[in-house]
């Protein structure tokens, strides 16, 4: 009985704020952040999967080499924010405002741009994007020196695959 009372008021103890949770590919796993989205946050290096961020003002932030895959960012203020190397996989970007944000080797692969503010004062050198990424009207990625991102076929990996197989089949 003492035992019971002694697990009793640990576990009642034991509590810690979550401000977003979230399974994004329904796999049973959840997303957890106590970040704070607000103006001048570190959110440098953060794994940041599936956030929910629509809304967010996070101008002059320092979201650099963070992982923001699939994250929700429609209508974010990302106003000068360093946005470094960081990874927008599949993020919703529709809508942000990216006025003199540095987007530099930023991946924007399969992202939706469309409709961003500002994008033609942001810094996107280096920053990679693939046939999917979805661009503001009147946006060329190469005017701005990105990168595209090509995705070989998978019939081009079934023949790299049987020529490694073929390859070591003759030793």
């Amino acid at each position: 009985m003492i035992s019971g009372i002694l697990c009793a008021f640990i576990a009642s103890t034991a509590s810690a704020d979550i401000y977003q949770w979230y399974d994004g590919d329904g796999d049973g796993s959840l997303w957890l952040s106590s970040s704070i989205a607000e103006p001048y946050s570190d959110l440098s290096n953060q794994v940041l999967w599936w956030a929910d961020l629509q809304n967010a003002n996070l101008a002059n932030a320092n979201m650099s080499h963070s992982n923001l895959f699939n994250a929700n960012l429609f209508n974010a203020n990302l106003e000068q924010s360093d946005l470094a190397f960081t990874n927008f996989s599949g993020a919703n970007l529709l809508g942000a405002n990216m006025h003199d944000a540095n987007v530099f080797y930023a991946d924007f692969s399969n992202a939706n741009l469309t409709e961003i503010e500002n994008w033609d004062s942001a810094f996107w050198l280096a920053a990679k994007y693939t046939e999917e990424t979805l661009f503001p009207d009147g946006m060329n990625p190469t005017t701005f020196g990105m990168t595209l991102i090509e995705v070989p076929a998978p019939g081009i990996l079934s023949v790299i695959g049987i020529g490694f197989a073929l390859h070591r089949r003759r030793r």
